[in-house]
């Protein structure tokens, strides 16, 4: 696992610790404390040589990647390629249920998402992480490696940075994602890594429109129960709920 480590760091990515067996940060900070230091890599697992490598995706390590996560999610790849254009060779991993497609940073705003692509598919971005090889997955299976694996991070075609970068408006803020969305993902919910993330996402488009809380909350746990994949600990969902409503509660008091 240093070795690995050390290598990742030699080549640009930007490295940080898990729990053996598991996709959790073994750091307080997790993915912010990701680094390239070599020094403080070789103390972090001095520490435990079985720490999982977890990568932080972003201009961190310039690269993003693309999460395929099941047979049903390669078949919605292919559909994709047979409508946009087969994706380049590039650099990828083998995960415990599909495989982890690398490109190089595009320099503009790539953000994590959850079946936003298609469903099963996820993107990691600025903000997010993947486990490296050979991290063993909490199902006790190693990440690998592709055979089919290119030498170098290769650039998104076009047609998929279409597909996963959010338009921006003429003052420089983010333009607010169209209905399809949210009903896509109250429809086809969300897998594994991405829960968190879409979760929070939801419980912010349903209080912008305001939406009473303790209905919000409800909501999210039936969404959670029925959608989430495992579900969510049900506290973990109550504290996303406050957490949103929080900064919801702030946003409107500066909008007076």
């Amino acid at each position: 696992m240093l070795r690995t480590a050390i290598t990742l760091a030699h080549k640009g990515l930007a490295v940080f610790p898990c729990r053996p067996r598991d996709k959790r940060p073994a750091t307080a900070n997790g993915l912010k404390d990701a680094t390239k230091d070599f020094e403080i890599i070789r103390a972090w697992w001095r520490e435990d040589p079985q720490f999982n490598i977890g990568i932080a995706t972003g201009p961190l390590s310039n690269v993003f990647v693309v999460d395929i996560d099941s047979g049903e999610a390669e078949a919605e790849l292919h559909q994709l390629e047979a409508e946009n254009g087969t994706l380049p060779s590039s650099i990828e991993t083998i995960t415990a249920r599909g495989r982890h497609v690398y490109f190089r940073w595009p320099g503009k705003a790539v953000r994590n998402s959850a079946g936003k692509l298609a469903p099963g598919i996820d993107v990691r971005g600025d903000g997010g992480y993947v486990l490296a090889p050979p991290s063993i997955h909490p199902s006790g299976r190693a990440y690998a490696w592709s055979v089919d694996c290119a030498k170098a991070f290769a650039a998104a075609p076009a047609w998929l940075l279409a597909k996963i970068i959010e338009p921006i408006t003429s003052n420089g803020n983010k333009a607010p994602a169209p209905p399809s969305t949210w009903r896509a993902l109250m429809a086809e919910g969300v897998d594994e890594g991405g829960r968190n993330d879409a979760a929070a996402k939801l419980c912010g488009y349903f209080l912008r429109h305001r939406i009473d809380v303790i209905l919000v909350l409800e909501m999210m746990q039936l969404w959670n129960a029925a959608r989430c994949r495992p579900p969510l600990p049900a506290d973990d969902i109550e504290t996303i709920v406050n957490s949103i409503a929080g900064k919801e509660m702030t946003r409107r008091g500066h909008a007076g």
